[in-house]
């Protein structure tokens, strides 16, 4: 006999809150070791180029594609990954373009949606989100990463 929905949804929610965080593991590696595949293969295809120029060219054009990946991997997981990458935007720390892409995390951190808010709030306290705030301002005055 089939389970009722409402049993159905509720096993669907436990198993999806239980695996989560594997998840963010699983697409932090494969995104890792992605950028870190591209940057050895830049390494293998600049060691056949004898003009300096162009391989500083290579090695620019791999430090902008290698600032946009981690730019999305760290936006799109949030939490941990936003603070490392806005550490990783500190000039002495990244190649110029890593620089000037990740800075941006720092203040232009991209917001939680209200329906992941509201439904975070609701099941961590066991109460409506109307009953906790008698007024909630949806639209974000800044953005910023956990622990500021």
């Amino acid at each position: 006999m089939p389970l009722p929905l409402a049993q159905v949804q509720e096993l669907r929610d436990r198993l999806s809150d239980r695996f989560r965080p594997w998840s963010r593991s699983a697409q932090f590696w494969v995104r890792a070791v992605d950028i870190y595949g591209s940057y050895k293969v830049c390494q293998l295809r600049t060691g056949f180029v004898k003009d300096e120029e162009e391989r500083e060219a290579m090695w620019e054009q791999q430090h902008e594609i290698g600032a946009q990946k981690m730019y999305s991997l760290c936006s799109e997981l949030g939490g941990l990954f936003l603070k490392a990458a806005q550490i990783l935007g500190k000039p002495d720390l990244a190649p110029t373009a890593w620089v000037k892409r990740l800075v941006t995390l720092c203040d232009k951190a991209p917001s939680t949606p209200i329906e992941v808010v509201r439904d975070v709030v609701e099941k961590q306290f066991c109460k409506s989100f109307d009953e906790i705030f008698d007024f909630f301002e949806v639209e974000p005055v800044g953005s910023a990463s956990i622990a500021q």
